[in-house]
């Protein structure tokens, strides 16, 4: 059986970037726990325990990778120089988006 998701707008992400100050508590961990958080959400895409691991103890070095591979999961438009920018820029902004891609 297909899982079907649904994207407010066709390759776009769900949620927006900035969006993370909606979930308090979210705000709070990816902020002071980032490489947990990048565990939790590496986990919640679907990436295996290596490479859940990976994001966790390289975060946000990996995380531009981690958004890729959301990207190409969900049919999201965006490319590296986005992912990179995006990554290094706002690393917790980017990381609960990705996590609240597949939570909510």
């Amino acid at each position: 059986m297909a899982v079907v998701y649904h994207q407010p707008n066709p390759g776009e992400f769900r949620h927006s970037l900035f969006g993370c100050c909606d979930n308090c508590s979210d705000c709070l961990c990816a902020y002071f726990c980032p490489n947990c958080y990048s565990y939790c959400a590496s986990q919640d895409a679907g990436e295996g325990t290596l490479m859940s691991c990976i994001h966790c103890f390289l975060f946000p070095c990996t995380l531009c990778c981690l958004r890729n591979a959301v990207r190409g999961k969900r049919g999201i438009e965006g490319g590296c120089c986005k992912d990179f920018c995006i990554s290094y820029l706002c690393p917790c902004c980017a990381i609960i988006q990705i996590r609240r891609e597949f939570n909510d």
